[in-house]
């Protein structure tokens, strides 16, 4: 490499997909670097004297200070490790850029495009996001300090993980996939709870614990997997009393069909059940049929609650276990609604 050439070396070696390049330019002046690695003014008229082909990389590249509005040139370009401190990138067009680890402290990026960009490691620290689009944006341990979004901000309906695991085999490589998925979910929570953002910060919340539920399937810790999955289907993970009262009404449904049909109840006033379920419920006439589901149903409820004024006891060992189950489970989806409802006020 001559000494009239720039040279430098990003330092890739642990990045996917990059091999390492040195820099070919010639130096600038008395500088031993060129135009985009020196630290000099990066002024507008600068930057289009420089502008680079469209294949070449600018890993490290020192844009502090440059004035970036709306540049659509950083389109797909790589700019591994670039120091985009202080710079602005109002309205600029980064779609589909390897940005990792590059460094955006300070900057004014409103109304920029980071769609389907790679900007995993990075640092954003005093960034300006309102109204940018980071849609399908790989975001995977980049670091947000002080970062102010507005609801016009685009993160896409699900972060890019969730999309990119459904082509992946290879169960090490699919866990890591969804865990990305889940970290990410988990900071743009953070991110939007900040920014008091409650509606994207609670549908990001629901994203995380989904990628949790399949990377604990993908991962084999199937007893975490089935907590999650229960979690998931009786209150939608702490966020839906609808749930939980729709869960409440099946139990109390079933048991109440149960009785009947596994011993029946007694009352002061006669038995209700089916010695011979299939049957005596053939047999039976529809007033029969009302009176004995009726009393099951209101037993159900009762033990449900945890009310039961002892006007009714079950026959059976069927039937015993079925009220033991179901006033267990009784407390512990009563005890869920109040979880859920406190968590939502």
């Amino acid at each position: 490499m001559s000494e009239t050439r720039c040279g430098y070396v990003e330092d890739v070696e642990l990045l996917t997909n990059r091999g390492t390049a040195r820099c070919w330019r010639p130096v600038r002046g008395d500088d031993d670097r060129c135009f985009w690695h020196g630290n000099g003014p990066k002024t507008r008229e600068a930057l289009d004297a420089h502008r680079p082909e469209p294949d070449e990389r600018l890993d490290g590249a020192d844009l502090r200070g440059a004035d970036l509005t709306g540049a659509s040139w950083l389109r797909g370009r790589s700019l591994v490790g670039a120091d985009f401190t202080g710079a602005t990138l109002r309205g600029a067009d980064l779609t589909g850029a390897d940005c990792r680890r590059a460094t955006f402290d300070r900057v004014d990026a409103r109304r920029a495009r980071f769609d389907a960009a790679d900007v995993e490691g990075a640092t954003f620290d005093d960034i300006d996001l309102r109204e940018a689009s980071l849609d399908g944006t790989k975001l995977y341990r980049a670091s947000f300090t002080d970062v102010r979004l507005d609801r016009a901000t685009d993160f896409g309906d699900r972060v890019i993980y969730e999309s990119l695991v459904d082509d992946i085999e290879d169960r090490e490589t699919r866990v890591a996939t969804l865990e990305a998925a889940s970290w990410t979910y988990r900071e743009l929570r953070r991110l939007f709870e900040q920014d008091a953002l409650p509606q994207r910060s609670r549908a990001c919340y629901l994203g995380e614990k989904s990628s949790r539920r399949r990377a604990a399937w993908a991962s084999g810790e199937y007893l975490r997997a089935l907590k999650l999955e229960g979690s998931r289907w009786v209150m939608r993970y702490g966020t839906s009393p609808t749930r939980v009262v729709t869960s409440s009404v099946v139990v109390m449904g079933c048991s109440g069909i149960l009785y009947p049909l596994t011993g029946g109840l007694r009352t002061d006033s006669g038995t209700y059940g089916f010695e011979q379920p299939v049957a005596d419920v053939l047999a039976a006439t529809p007033g029969q049929l009302v009176r004995v589901f009726y009393n099951g149903l209101y037993f159900s409820v009762v033990t449900f609650s945890t009310l039961s004024y002892g006007d009714i006891q079950p026959i059976g060992a069927g039937a015993r276990a079925i009220a033991g189950i179901e006033a267990l489970l009784g407390s512990v989806l009563m005890a869920l609604l109040l979880f859920v409802l406190t968590r939502r006020v």
